[in-house]
């Protein structure tokens, strides 16, 4: 046992990695971060700077220099193996973030070595450490001789819809989630089975987007559920015996239940309402804990801690080496059943592709909700993302990469013009900094060294500076703001995104049409755009401001052939277009079509001053709860209505319909657009300056 603090160093500095020093600051044992090392330095640096450390170049001299008494592996699961090995040989304790390894043998492999110098190594399975699973083991006496366990985990997918969604993209989600309800349904069988009594696996259902399963230990078996189309979404454990049943509910850290057989009538009567009283009133507590704790994960710090505390006393591991490794050979051959649905061969029911004939457009964010459009629309593309959807029969080739930590001029080579389409959605200042900024900033480096010379951005709305009064109509000459940093994370990465494009473009030799659009609606899906409501409670919606107001939106197929338009018809296009559908005026309008194509929502319209009262005030408790500064959010500017002048973008949508009745008559797919430039000049420039709000002569009208 020793005195000073222990030496923590990260592998991998992601969103995980700073929930860990997070819970680092609220240990018992005291520990200082000396080092940490991420592929994308950007994101490193990041980290480094919260942590108060150093970054390293490679795990080796992260390792050899800091010499850590623990290291966290916080990397994507295919590195955790190499990443967890090299700590272990360094000396050091080793904490993995889920899953521990993707193989038995790899997970052998680490367990092997750990126990051969002496070392401890621990998985991030800290639901075993909710104080909701802890009170729910603590109860299971209560329930008699246990019949089944079940766990179920229904998630809704990140992106694209689960109807939208390739096939891989779904596996991917499906195989991140999984390790959470399978190592707690593990835990529960290890724990209430006899010791004696292996856990097999009896059967498997795989989809894309679901997984069941069934798993015995004996006479106890275990139901593995994991959905990402069921709904509503849920986290949750439970117990049945032969008194009753117990379920804790991990989406909200409790332990909800009776307990008891349910045979009497007065046990049939009032089972129900203890339950709901027992929801009521834990939600409440939980919630109230979570704020006042700030803790994203509920069990994290607690099972940090506990390694933390084993590693300085020589314990054991909070999580013992047979569970892991038992977890690891059943997720094993889990994934490998889910694998094995994304290698069955697809039949695509989308529109059949074109010949691929035509100049090639570059199209970057190709699997987003937008970019997968953009790529229909055009005739021959070449898409850019972080992973490839082979799915997809309206991108011919993909390059894997990943925007932010730089891109070779080969992945733009040849193309006639460059859609960017990718950029951050959510995340705070510095995600948007990565992958909205740095990521555009390394696309006009490749394509200068590739001679590429016409871009298309795809901006939005959000970059104009907030409206001076009601009535005024904003158009393309409207600037944007001085500080858009307290318009929130999204608005001020798109208008640095811009301001980029603006001042580097230019001096690279490239032409650029920036086109921003509004909020982006899918008929086929209808939902409210988040800058009119929320939805709240079953078909109820919280409408921001009176029906009257005006919101500018945008169908994603629209505004994927206009965008489309203007990068076949570069030379017409406008340098910039406010890309919005002049058809649909007020927040009414919108509401009435969506109700026409399906939507069965509920409005309740609230002031928009009243929710913006509401915002800074809950967001000026939340920081004085929990001690840290207020940051200053023009939530008023953010969310007010503003007005905008529909000349230029009606042009260009009428430009796009005409163009595409064009190739109809002549028996061309509707969905694709001219891909030739013939007799288009290619001067390196725009065709027109930004102010230019009215199409010249042969241009769109």
């Amino acid at each position: 046992m020793t005195d000073r603090p222990l030496r923590a160093a990260f592998i991998g500095a992601g969103q995980m990695a700073r929930h860990h020093l997070n819970a680092l600051k609220r240990l018992e044992t005291p520990a200082i971060v000396v080092g940490v090392h991420d592929h994308a330095l950007g994101r490193a640096e990041e980290f480094a700077a919260l942590a108060g450390t150093r970054v390293f170049a490679s795990t080796q001299a992260l390792l050899a220099e800091t010499r850590p008494d623990v290291v966290h592996v916080c990397t994507p699961p295919g590195a955790h193996f190499e990443a967890a090995y090299s700590a272990l040989e360094g000396g050091a304790h080793v904490y993995v973030e889920k899953p521990f390894a993707l193989t038995a043998g790899n997970a052998r492999a680490l367990l092997e070595l750990a126990r051969s110098r002496r070392l401890l190594v621990c998985a991030g399975h800290q639901l075993l450490r909710d104080r909701a699973f802890e009170a729910l083991v603590a109860r299971a006496a209560d329930l008699g001789a246990l019949v089944q366990v079940n766990s179920h985990f229904a998630f809704r997918p990140v992106g694209a819809s689960v109807t939208r969604a390739d096939t891989r993209a779904l596996v991917e989600q499906v195989v991140d989630i999984l390790p959470h309800p399978l190592y707690t349904l593990v835990a529960a069988l290890e724990r209430f089975a006899p010791a004696a009594d292996e856990i097999s696996l009896a059967w498997v259902h795989a989809g894309p987007a679901d997984l069941h399963a069934v798993l015995r230990a004996g006479e106890l078996v275990g139901h593995l559920s994991v959905s990402l189309r069921a709904r509503p979404v849920m986290s949750s454990l439970t117990l049945t015996g032969t008194r009753g049943s117990l379920t804790c509910d991990f989406v909200r850290s409790i332990a909800v239940g009776a307990a008891n057989p349910g045979t009497e009538a007065l046990e049939k009567i009032l089972n129900p309402m203890v339950e709901g009283v027992q929801l009521l009133s834990r939600t409440a507590f939980s919630l109230a804990r979570r704020i006042l704790s700030g803790a994203s994960y509920p069990g994290l710090a607690e099972l940090i801690g506990a390694f933390y505390r084993a590693a300085t006393t020589g314990g054991a591991s909070p999580v013992p080496p047979e569970h892991l490794l038992r977890v690891t050979d059943l997720l094993e051959r889990l994934v490998a059943k889910v694998e094995a649905v994304a290698r069955q061969p697809k039949t695509s029911e989308r529109s059949a592709p074109s010949s691929g004939a035509g100049p090639l457009a570059v199209v970057t964010g190709a699997r987003g909700f937008l970019g997968a459009e953009i790529a229909r629309a055009l005739c021959r593309v070449r898409g850019i993302g972080r992973a490839a959807n082979t799915e997809d029969p309206h991108v011919h080739e993909w390059v894997v990469a990943d925007l932010s930590n730089g891109l070779p001029a080969d992945a733009v080579a040849g193309a006639g013009v460059v859609v960017h389409a990718a950029a951050e959605t959510e995340g705070g200042y510095e995600a948007h900094q990565r992958n909205t900024i740095d990521a555009t900033r390394h696309l006009l480096r490749a394509m200068r060294t590739a001679g590429i010379s016409r871009l298309v951005l795809v901006s939005s709305l959000s970059v104009l500076r907030p409206p001076r009064t009601p009535w005024e109509c904003q158009d393309e000459r409207t600037p944007r703001p001085n500080d858009p940093r307290p318009l929130g994370p999204y608005a001020w990465g798109k208008c640095q995104q811009e301001e980029l494009v603006e001042r580097e473009a230019k001096a690279l030799g490239i032409a650029t049409r920036i086109v921003r659009p509004g909020a982006l609606v899918n008929w086929h899906e209808p939902v409210l755009p988040g800058l009119m409501g929320r939805r709240l409670f079953g078909r109820w919606h919280l409408g921001l401001g009176r029906p009257g107001l005006p919101i500018a939106v945008c169908d994603v197929e629209c505004c994927a052939k206009a965008i489309a338009w203007c990068a076949v018809h570069f030379d017409e296009a406008p340098a910039i277009v406010n890309l919005f559908d002049p058809a649909v005026t007020t927040r009414s309008t919108l509401v009435a079509r969506l109700r026409a194509h399906g939507w069965t929502g509920r409005v309740v319209w609230l002031p928009i001053s009243v929710v913006t009262l509401g915002i800074i005030a809950a967001r000026a408790v939340v920081s004085a709860v929990r001690g840290g500064p207020f940051v200053r959010l023009a939530v008023w500017s953010i969310l007010r209505p503003r007005r905008y002048d529909a000349r230029l973008t009606g042009e260009v949508l009428e430009a796009t319909r005409r163009d595409a009745r064009a190739f109809q008559s002549t028996d061309v797919a509707p969905h694709v657009l001219d891909p030739l430039f013939d007799g288009a000049p290619d001067s390196g420039s725009p065709a027109r300056a930004g102010c230019d709000l009215v199409p010249g002569p042969g241009q769109a009208k």
